[in-house]
């Protein structure tokens, strides 16, 4: 009896650095994968992509580009593709940062975990910083609920490379985050209200609270160029995006927190006023101050201008 191949969606949403893009489509060129069929879909988050456009010949045959209406934001933009992928009759998808280079054998070990372990609904590789191959950034993660606040085990760590058997997490992150077809139509897509960061954190509770685990594959292997896409790790865009979207998640899963993260954020603007010496403090003020706004207006966009500018 021949066994029938999986489908599996790898979906890439794209802003603006193509060098960067064409490092994660060669890495992908080179999988290894016996166990699925896979294809790419590129969602162009900032039309900087020609639709015709041919890719260098390391790069995988089976891309697709498909363009939202201007910059739609993480989440709206993996909904673009997660909605096409559906349509196209995709078992897994597979949401991957353009920003990362996976190892060739790490979509197999995504698979067999997800295939193998019972209720598993979400699987995510170890993901390792690209700048310092042997750190940790992403092995999982817990979620406290009594301060809206995540820890992460192992980050920051060198790699022991002791421990390679699955392990469950409260989430996976959006990095590079492979969920059932079945996962995805009990508990429907990505918030957009989001636009940017902790989308990925609503999934994974969420999944959870439907009777899904979400499981880190260790011996699956990634690396990831940190926040390319955003300007850096403290960039103003980084600043207002996160602190948005944390208020609003707080809202929906941890609403009594709300308070202390409040008070939380205006000693973070009231250190940057009077004791840093960064250049840029005033403009994190800026982010931090039009993030709690915004929170409060309900904005659910990209945010003003003046964080897109180079």
């Amino acid at each position: 009896m021949v066994q029938i191949k999986p489908n599996v969606f790898i979906i890439i949403v794209h802003y603006r650095d193509v060098k960067i893009l064409m490092d994660c489509l060669t890495s992908l060129s080179k999988l290894t994968t016996e166990t699925a069929n896979h294809q790419i879909l590129i969602v162009d988050n900032g039309a900087y992509l020609n639709g015709d456009m041919r890719f260098n010949a390391q790069s995988p045959a089976s891309i697709r580009i498909i363009k939202p209406h201007g910059n739609v934001g993480y989440a709206k933009g993996n909904n673009f593709g997660i909605k096409e992928a559906l349509k196209n009759r995709a078992d897994y998808i597979l949401l991957l940062n353009d920003d990362t280079v996976v190892a060739p054998d790490f979509l197999d070990a995504l698979l067999e975990t997800a295939e193998t372990i019972p209720d598993v609904g979400i699987v995510g590789p170890k993901i390792y910083y690209f700048d310092e191959p042997q750190k940790v950034w992403f092995a999982g993660a817990r979620f406290d609920y009594e301060t809206c606040m995540l820890t992460t085990p192992g980050s920051g760590l060198l790699d022991d490379g002791l421990r390679s058997e699955p392990l469950e997490s409260d989430y996976i992150t959006g990095c590079a985050l492979l969920i059932k077809r079945q996962v995805v139509e009990r508990i429907g897509l990505l918030y957009e209200r989001y636009f940017l960061y902790w989308e990925d954190v609503d999934w994974g509770l969420r999944a959870k609270k439907a009777g899904f685990k979400n499981v880190v594959v260790p011996r699956s292997r990634i690396w990831h160029k940190v926040s390319a896409s955003s300007g850096g790790m403290d960039s103003p865009s980084r600043i207002y995006h996160k602190t948005r979207s944390h208020l609003l998640f707080a809202r929906l899963h941890a609403p009594e927190t709300l308070k202390v993260l409040h008070l939380h954020l205006f000693r973070d603007i009231a250190w940057l006023l009077i004791k840093s010496s960064d250049s840029r403090r005033f403009l994190k003020i800026r982010a931090y101050i039009s993030a709690i706004r915004d929170y409060h207006f309900g904005r659910a966009d990209k945010g003003p201008e003046w964080l897109w500018v180079d």
